[in-house]
């Protein structure tokens, strides 16, 4: 059997990957987690249309089925391009509020469907344009 602590529902974005691998590093889950991505992370599962909630839904269905992962971790960053292309935030502050509220949305629906997970919500704030460096920090 093939077992892994967590699933990453993160964004596409190429920019944070290897920031990601540090981040992936310093929590012990390197070879340890399922990738789920596409752009935006959680805007999909808040926002898109029922037939891809039901898509992406059944992914985490598969990983703790098949993999027995536990956590749920949604990964969202600073400069996304998907948020950027579909909606015009007044300030970088103001697209960081609604992501936030989009990753506390995109949690409950995770809890709803899989109470017995665990989920945890990282903010990536890019401190370079190209991602070289990201601060990573876990918010409520």
């Amino acid at each position: 059997m093939h077992k892994c602590q967590a699933i990453i529902l993160k964004c596409m974005d190429f920019r944070l990957l290897e920031e990601l691998d540090r981040f992936v590093a310093e929590r012990d889950l390197v070879h340890n987690w399922d990738d789920v991505s596409w752009a935006g992370a959680g805007w999909e599962l808040v926002h898109g249309k029922r037939a891809v909630r039901k898509f992406i839904l059944k992914q985490i269905a598969l990983s703790r089925d098949l993999h027995k992962a536990e956590v749920v971790i949604i990964f969202h960053h600073s400069d996304c391009g998907a948020y950027k292309s579909a909606y015009n935030f007044a300030s970088e502050e103001a697209g960081k509020r609604f992501q936030l509220e989009d990753m506390k949305k995109a949690e409950e629906i995770i809890r709803e469907r899989f109470p017995e997970m665990e989920v945890k919500k990282i903010w990536g704030q890019l401190l370079d344009p190209e991602g070289r460096k990201v601060e990573f920090s876990e918010v409520d």
